[in-house]
């Protein structure tokens, strides 16, 4: 432990010297705070006075336990390898001994150490199997376990260089200590598993246990890459209160869509990262099983989120004659490399005009972008929101002129959240517009006399959306969509519904479009005066 000692202050400086009362916070929200800190900053805060070192052992604040590669290891020297870091056995054992029974979430993020992850699955497996009946376990131990979330670091070239991805899945004793783990926990309502890339023979007996012990239990299931090549996974049809499910498109089958329309599943999301194929090879269950579908749980919403870097890959292999009939309600696609043709928008919005709400092109773009009308998407995007009534949020990296921004807003009439990148937006009416449009002299007017400058532009924006609606930055756009998991769940806006799933701790919620400036003011609390408030500041600010 290495803590900086300070010169200590004069007998003036002491008088002078007036104290915070950071001491005083109720434990609520110390609770809170603790909770976002990892097991060594934990540690240094409860040094610092009576109360802090009190919230260390609240029991909200180990809700969440996540396993990285030095979690609870020692060091140990190798005459080959050096120094390497070992899991420590005793440490482990005293944790959960202390805090076992406090674990509500149990994170395994990607680990390269994979003699760590796999002692320590086993631990937790053995102390949720003997549940105090010996001496060396306590109970409680796994028992209110209610969400698991497993990475595993499929990528062995460990660089994020589309060309340079080796992928390789788990397997063999790693995956045995897995569905040992799996097994025991028997009362999970939300299972997330990333990446494992297993053989076909291995992904259909994954969830034969999960099956078994959650089948009313589970409410929220991530399998994405469960599989690298065409697998159905039809276990997850078995979940009868299921209701949101996050799979990849290699996993589907018109039997998975089947069984899925006889669940009490709201959403649906087929997401592909950057590790999942994306090829000819690929596609979405026929017609047929998503009409059957659609009929048995009209409430059902599916969402399509891509993520490419990649200018080669093929992007949603939708076929309108076999597709059209899917309730999308929302498109995002996070591919910073491939520009998104005007065709491939019209698609979009000519498939799914009556059931799309949300439609985003994510990240910052890392091709050339042309300012030349024809060759940018603003007619098209026009177009789409026109096509799409029901259109609720719309988020635009491409290069587009403040009058297209004024048009949108006054042709989509349920928009309530738009995200555009100042950054890509040119001040500037085109005159291509009065070709192919039918403005009216007003209207015309209107849009020439505001779309001069930024400031009119956002002003008339937020009279028509009803909030103070503005530009966004590069980073404020970057991190708009971003979430805090390694992958996934898209948070989007929605106005007419909210889903929770599993605790109060355990949310993945839908934001309201009311919270879209109050996210933005957030961020600026988090970046300006939160530093200046003395170190429970300084701690927030490093951590949200």
């Amino acid at each position: 432990l290495y803590i900086d000692i300070e010169e200590e202050d004069t007998e003036e400086d002491k008088r002078n010297k007036v104290y915070s009362f950071w001491d005083q916070t109720p434990d609520l929200l110390l609770e809170e705070i603790f909770s976002y800190l990892t097991i060594r900053e934990r540690y240094y805060a409860s040094l610092v006075c009576r109360s802090w070192y009190r919230a260390f052992k609240l029991p909200r604040v180990w809700s969440t336990f996540t396993l990285e590669d030095n979690t609870l290891t020692r060091g140990k020297f190798n005459y080959h390898s050096g120094w390497q870091y070992v899991l420590d056995h005793m440490r482990t054992s005293t944790c959960l001994n202390k805090i076992g029974k406090n674990i509500r979430s149990l994170v395994f993020e990607p680990m390269l150490n994979f003699y760590n992850l796999y002692e320590f699955m086993n631990m937790i497996s053995w102390y949720t199997e003997r549940q105090g009946s010996d001496n060396t376990s306590v109970a409680g131990v796994g028992t209110h376990i209610h969400r698991l979330k497993f990475t595993f670091p499929c990528n062995m070239a460990n660089t994020d260089d589309p060309d340079s991805i080796r992928l390789f899945g788990t397997g063999g004793k790693l995956l045995e200590a897995l569905k040992r783990l799996m097994r025991n926990l028997r009362n999970l309502r939300c299972l997330e598993l990333i990446d494992l890339m297993l053989d076909s023979k291995e992904a259909l007996h994954l969830m034969d246990d999960i099956c078994a012990n959650c089948t009313q239990t589970l409410t929220k299931l991530v399998l994405i890459n469960t599989t690298r090549y065409y697998c159905p996974l039809l276990h997850v049809g078995v979940f009868i209160n299921l209701n949101v499910l996050v799979i990849s498109p290699q996993n589907l089958h018109e039997d998975v869509i089947d069984l899925i329309g006889y669940t009490k599943l709201e959403h649906l999301h087929i997401f592909q990262n950057r590790y999942s194929q994306k090829d000819t090879t690929v596609r979405l269950p026929s017609r047929k099983s998503w009409i059957k579908m659609r009929k048995n749980n009209p409430h059902i919403k599916v969402h399509f989120e891509v993520e490419s870097h990649k200018p080669t890959d093929i992007l949603l292999p939708i076929d309108l004659l076999e597709h059209g009939n899917i309730p999308c309600h929302s498109i995002v696609l996070d591919t910073p490399n491939t520009q998104i043709s005007p065709s491939t928008i019209l698609n979009h919005g000519t498939f799914f005009e009556s059931t799309i709400r949300v439609y985003a092109f994510k990240g910052l773009t890392r091709y050339f972008a042309p300012r030349n009308f024809s060759q940018r998407l603003d007619e098209a995007i026009v177009q789409f929101c026109k096509m799409c009534p029901n259109l609720h949020t719309l988020m635009i990296r491409d290069k587009i002129s403040t009058a297209t921004i004024l048009e949108i807003v006054s042709t989509a009439k349920n928009l309530r959240c738009l995200y555009v990148r100042r950054y890509s937006v040119l001040k500037k009416c085109d005159g291509d517009w009065l070709k192919i449009m039918n403005w009216s002299p007003a209207h015309y007017q209107w849009i020439k006399k505001n779309s001069c400058s930024y400031a009119s532009t956002e002003r008339e924006v937020s009279k028509i959306l009803n909030y103070r609606w503005y530009m966004l930055t590069e980073r404020e756009f970057r991190d708009q969509m971003s979430s805090s998991d390694s992958v996934i769940l898209v948070k989007l806006c929605y106005q007419d519904e909210k889903f929770r799933a599993g605790d109060d701790f355990l949310q993945d919620e839908y934001l309201y479009p009311d919270q879209a400036i109050y996210n933005t003011r957030c961020t600026e609390f988090v970046h300006t005066i939160l530093p200046n408030i003395g170190f429970l500041g300084q701690i927030l600010h490093a951590f949200l």
